[in-house]
């Protein structure tokens, strides 16, 4: 289990170099001295809100493994891992992330949100954490998959430890990182959530062990 989280984290970790060119850019908004506490408080609040929305994902993944259909259980399991796959294929680049009507409209809305909190990091973070990607709704579904609200809580925790270094350091990135490498780094994260997707997939079909 605590090889899981590590994994989890260096998902993360890896993964957040291609969350570089969505959030990048908010970081450096941050009009807080000193520079270092603002962005720790900035990555608590993005974590807490991951870990808020992993607890959610927990308790509904538990709602559906309590149904007493065992057929349920399993075509959801299964369900959930097509969508870490899916979510997975994105993070690597092989299926382009649709967008969905009016999210222009909410990403709007929640532009104008950040610039208000330029002086407040913590609340900058807790609603940087629920801006839309792949990545983030792969390991939701990962957490929903546990079937257990603190277990779903807890995935998203270590997603989010993960994040910090990229997000933190993100203008030096920039700088150092071109474009290619951050993507090569972020495939090596897309390919641990399809093994997610499909140890999901191989206990929906009665292959392994079940929680």
């Amino acid at each position: 289990m605590v090889l899981e989280y590590l994994l989890i984290s260096l998902a993360g970790f890896l993964g957040s170099y291609h969350c570089i060119g969505m959030c990048g850019y908010i970081p450096p908004l941050i009009q807080y001295k000193p520079w270092i506490l603002g962005n720790i408080l900035y990555n608590t609040g993005r974590i807490f809100t991951y870990t808020f929305l992993g607890f959610v994902a927990g308790y509904l993944g538990m709602f559906f493994h309590s149904l007493e259909f065992q057929f349920l259980q399993k075509a959801f399991s299964i369900f959930l891992g097509v969508m870490m796959i899916i979510f997975g294929l994105q993070v690597l680049g092989n299926i382009k992330e649709k967008g969905v009507p009016g999210l222009d409209v909410i990403f709007t809305a929640i532009a104008e949100i950040l610039s208000k909190f330029r002086k407040n990091p913590f609340f900058l973070g807790m609603f940087n954490g629920f801006l839309p990607c792949p990545l983030v709704y792969g390991f939701l579904t990962k957490a929903m998959f546990e079937a257990n609200a603190l277990k779903g809580a807890i995935v998203m925790f270590f997603f989010g430890i993960g994040t910090i270094p990229a997000l933190m350091f993100s203008s030096f990135m920039f700088e150092k990182f071109s474009p290619a490498l951050r993507k090569r780094l972020a495939s090596l994260s897309g390919i641990i959530i399809i093994v997610f997707g499909i140890i999901a997939i191989a206990r929906g079909l009665g292959i392994g062990h079940h929680h």
